[in-house]
């Protein structure tokens, strides 16, 4: 009996560790598995590629106003009228709001008032003067104190008419300003007030009433990559397209140059004033900008996907003795999938062909050959 018993335990924790040893072994393998297939895990890389540069440099560029304002009041007061809204072209000095404030008036009335008294008070002591002065002619009539005292009120009420005449000049600008104009031609492009709302320089968050931008004449705004800067030149002619007037071509000049190359970019600013009579591009457009330039070396390019953008600025991953490697680099002219790249990289340099952040500099990593077309010749990878 005690054995039939034991051999039942026995029978009994058999039939429950051969389940566990299974799962082990199963968990065993698929660890197995897994690490295989990390281990297999690899990045494409290609050659960079060495190509001349052609010789109309292409770049990106934006339509901003020529002129940009936000319109606010100058005096406190209720808007009265507002005859312009959204879209309305608009001439330099026309009216495009009327505010009231009763108060203004009351202070020109005031100081008309006291104008008016400072002009009385002024012809009375002149008056006295002058009768002073005839009086003076009879020897012992006037004593000469007296004579002077009248001289100087004349003074003074000339000065203060003088005073008062500026406090009504002052008024009536101020009234003035209850007539908000517009200081250039342009296009009311944001309404933000309404008539009846409360406004003025002594509000809090003041808000602006109108915004308008002159758009009959545009800035083309291009940065210029540090290495072309120096071929830029003033007046130089350019060609641009916009991609909402397909196959049109656009001519100008370079207008300005900025003569400062910014070092969050590497690249300069440069603008082409743009005539827009027919009110065709807008703000806010982008343009493909040509320039007339040739480098005098031959350039490297690499695919678009190999540039990563992050915070840590521009760069591509480059590989060495299966380390990752990064390189920082600015981008220039752009080709079919392809982008120049200016930095510290050899025609035998071997880049990541997807770049990313999450690619750490000098990590171990695993590399595939890769064929990419890279300007008319392929390149195969290491």
């Amino acid at each position: 009996m005690k054995n039939l018993l034991y051999y039942s335990v026995l029978l009994l924790v058999m039939a429950l560790l051969l389940p566990a040893c299974s799962s082990d072994e199963n968990t065993k393998k698929m660890t197995g598995e897994q690490a295989e297939a990390v281990s297999q895990a690899a990045y494409q890389t290609v050659l960079v590629s060495v190509e001349s540069v052609a010789k109309q440099l292409a770049l990106p560029g934006e339509f901003i106003p020529y002129y940009d304002v936000a319109l606010y009041a100058k005096v406190n007061g209720f808007i009265k009228s507002m005859p312009v809204d959204v879209g309305a072209k608009v001439n330099r000095g026309q009216v495009l709001a009327t505010m009231e404030a009763p108060e203004l008036e009351s202070d020109l009335s005031r100081t008309l008032s006291d104008l008016t008294a400072a002009k009385g008070r002024l012809n009375i002591s002149k008056s006295n003067y002058r009768r002073l002065v005839q009086a003076s002619k009879t020897a012992g009539a006037v004593a000469p104190q007296e004579l002077d005292q009248s001289q100087a009120v004349v003074m003074g009420d000339s000065a203060n008419l003088t005073s008062q005449q500026q406090r009504v000049a002052a008024a009536r600008q101020m009234k003035q300003y209850l007539m908000l104009t517009a200081p250039f031609d342009g296009v009311v492009t944001e309404r933000i007030l309404s008539p009846g709302a409360l406004v003025g320089p002594t509000q809090k968050d003041a808000q602006p009433m109108l915004k308008l931008k002159e758009i009959g004449r545009l800035r083309l705004q291009v940065t210029v990559p540090e290495v072309y800067a120096g071929q830029i030149r003033q007046d130089a002619p350019v060609t641009y397209s916009v991609n909402a007037f397909p196959g049109k071509v656009f001519t100008g000049k370079i207008n300005r140059i900025s003569y400062n190359v910014e070092r969050s970019v590497r690249a300069e600013l440069i603008e082409i004033e743009v005539k827009n009579p027919g009110l065709q591009l807008m703000p806010g457009m982008y343009a493909t900008v040509g320039f007339p330039v040739q480098r005098q070396s031959k350039s490297l390019y690499v695919p678009k996907s190999a540039v990563v953008v992050s915070m840590e600025g521009s760069y591509v991953i480059t590989v060495v003795k299966g380390k990752t490697h990064w390189v920082t680099v600015q981008t220039g002219n752009e080709t079919a999938g392809q982008t120049e790249v200016i930095g510290n990289l050899k025609p035998t340099d071997q880049v990541l062909v997807k770049g990313s952040d999450d690619i750490r500099d000098n990590v171990a990593i695993k590399t595939i050959r890769a064929t990419s077309t890279v300007g008319t010749r392929e390149v195969s990878a290491r």
